[in-house]
């Protein structure tokens, strides 16, 4: 493929643009948005936010992530664990925005891929160390289900992968550390086959860690208990910088085009 790029590009160093933030309620599901003020809908690219943990965590504790990609003029809308809530927000959004982005962190990859395998008007997706956990019922123990299947995309062409890598290599010496994430990982390989077509984007950051996306009260928290090992530099100013790398990378993803 020849890859072509967008004529414009976003700067690293953005100021903070005005929000608004708003909540939808589906069924007392509360769906939250944050969004750039002034700007119609119909100009803006959404992305549709599946936190961790299933999505079950909630948006305050990616709140940084969240604002900086409303600095890149995304509207973020950060959707629950109930599945069915989410499919009617994307049926009345789906003739709202510029486009529609699932954008995943976690196992919130699983939620995503049964809420937009349906939605024919979405076809793009980013995933944030992308883990599959479908092995596991609500209650968190094992199960055998042979009708799940999260490596089938049914209208997806294009994704991208953005992995932390310290959160897939653990140590020996000086103490026995664990990685976090490789017995869940969703296998790359694996997608590829299933869908022959699709365009997967892998994008690595060698120094960051699964958890540091998140604030940095909770991130901090995750990296002090070596559950998620982060980048040894807790100063705010380079978590900053990652939550700023990410964005951008999102960015360029969504404004490039591909010619085959």
């Amino acid at each position: 493929c020849l890859l072509g790029l967008a004529i414009t590009y976003a700067s690293s160093f953005l100021l903070n643009v005005p929000i608004t933030s708003y909540k939808r309620n589906y069924d007392n599901n509360i769906i939250k948005v944050y969004e750039p003020k002034n700007i119609p809908l119909n100009e803006l690219r959404c992305l549709v936010f599946y936190t961790g943990a299933n999505s079950i965590i909630p948006a305050d504790i990616y709140s940084n992530f969240i604002r900086t990609l409303n600095n890149y003029n995304f509207s973020v809308n950060v959707v629950t664990n109930d599945n069915s809530a989410t499919k009617e927000f994307l049926s009345t959004i789906k003739d709202s925005y510029k486009e529609i982005i699932p954008i995943s962190h976690s196992s919130g990859y699983v939620n995503a891929i049964k809420t937009v395998n349906k939605q024919k008007n979405i076809n793009k997706g980013i995933f944030l160390d992308p883990v599959d956990n479908s092995f596991l019922n609500n209650n968190f123990t094992f199960f055998n289900n042979q009708n799940s299947n999260q490596y089938n995309l049914n209208y997806i062409e294009k994704i991208l992968i953005l992995r932390a890598e310290k959160s897939y290599k653990g140590s020996i010496f000086p103490k026995l550390e664990i990685p976090f994430i490789p017995a869940f990982a969703l296998n790359s390989e694996k997608l590829e086959k299933s869908n022959p077509d699709l365009i997967i984007n892998k994008i690595s950051e060698e120094n960051y860690g699964h958890s540091d996306v998140l604030d940095s009260l909770w991130a901090d928290l995750m990296h002090g208990s070596s559950i998620s090992k982060g980048n040894e530099n807790r100063d705010q100013s380079n978590l900053d910088s990652y939550v700023d790398w990410l964005a951008l990378q999102i960015y360029e993803f969504v404004n490039t085009w591909f010619i085959c």
